[in-house]
């Protein structure tokens, strides 16, 4: 009898791992994304982690660049019948489009950047880098000697919002008396206008920038005037100007997603990883910490780890703004 249960436990080992593997290789995730995967920003972002994600997981993966709004349903629609079992829509604007696709589509899982409306096979996911952007408030309020700091962006977007209101937040934790300049340009990529409106902060008195569109660094070259990155590390574009940078890793949220799909845990929900689970962080100084008072950096460096224990939590606030 020990030897029959023996037996028949390895074979059912052995059916489980066959059955892991077989679902693993039908696993093919892909993504489609607003604009162009080497943009040092939220499509590069995007993409690498696609990337890093399927290695990890040894997964097929694919993706579609520069996708405009009007073309997202026929992209993704395209991938769900070409037999891609995971679908990512790396944008703010393609939620209704995904929304119809999936649909149609009930076998097929589609997350989807922020959307506001969920389906049984539809989830979405944010990206909480205002925890990042309180940080960043903080380091710029303590470096600026100004006291004015300005924030350029694309669009009013709730992600966006939430960003600029824990920047002002964590500017005025660090000075209380902390000026923040903010302007919406109106467009998710626009160099020459970010660059624009990063320079009439500059006038205003702004001499700390964050750059949460391409153009404003090149607005604090210019001007020399400190910026802070977003997305990415992108003290490369500006290595005397930008102090650090508020990054983004995807691949730690996407391979959660995939590895719940494989284990046949998957809920339509918003999925959110933020400090705590890595995937939002500070990138390095670069030799840039020599300009920043050594308080303020023992005062981020504290709020940071507060963060990631949960002892404090940032205002997560989406409210309009004038």
């Amino acid at each position: 009898m020990s030897g029959t249960k023996t037996a028949l436990f390895s074979l059912l080992i052995g059916l489980t791992l066959a059955f892991s593997a077989f679902a693993q290789a039908k696993l093919k995730i892909a993504m489609v994304l607003p604009g162009p995967i080497n943009d040092n920003d939220w499509n590069s972002v995007g993409f690498n982690g696609l990337k890093q994600a399927a290695t990890d997981l040894k997964v097929e993966y694919a993706y579609s660049e520069n996708v405009p709004d009007s073309d997202a349903e026929r992209v993704l629609r395209d991938y769900a019948s070409r037999g891609y079992t995971l679908i990512f829509a790396h944008s703010f604007s393609f939620g209704s489009a995904t929304l119809d696709v999936a649909r149609d589509f009930p076998k097929v899982y589609f997350m989807a950047g922020t959307a506001t409306e969920l389906a049984p096979n539809m989830g979405t996911y944010d990206n909480p880098d205002y925890q990042g952007a309180y940080l960043a408030g903080m380091l710029a309020a303590g470096v600026s000697k100004s006291g004015v700091v300005g924030w350029v962006d694309g669009n009013p977007a709730p992600n966006m919002l939430a960003n600029l209101h824990a920047y002002e937040a964590g500017a005025k934790a660090m000075n209380p008396n902390a000026k923040v300049l903010h302007t919406f340009i109106g467009s998710w990529y626009d160099p020459p206008k970010s660059k624009e409106a990063a320079l009439a902060q500059v006038e205003q008195g702004a001499d700390v920038l964050s750059a949460q569109g391409v153009g404003v660094i090149d607005a604090a070259k210019e001007k020399k005037v400190f910026a802070l990155g977003a997305m990415t590390d992108q003290n490369y574009m500006g290595p005397s100007v930008v102090l650090t940078s508020v990054t983004w890793n995807l691949a730690p949220l996407i391979k959660g997603v995939a590895q719940s799909i494989l284990d046949g845990k998957w809920v339509s929900k918003n999925w959110s990883f933020g400090i705590a689970e890595g995937s939002v962080n500070l990138a390095p100084f670069h030799g840039l910490d020599k300009t920043v008072p050594a308080s303020v950096v023992r005062k981020v460096n504290k709020t940071l780890d507060e963060i990631k224990s949960g002892k404090f939590v940032v205002p997560h606030d989406t409210s309009a703004v004038q």
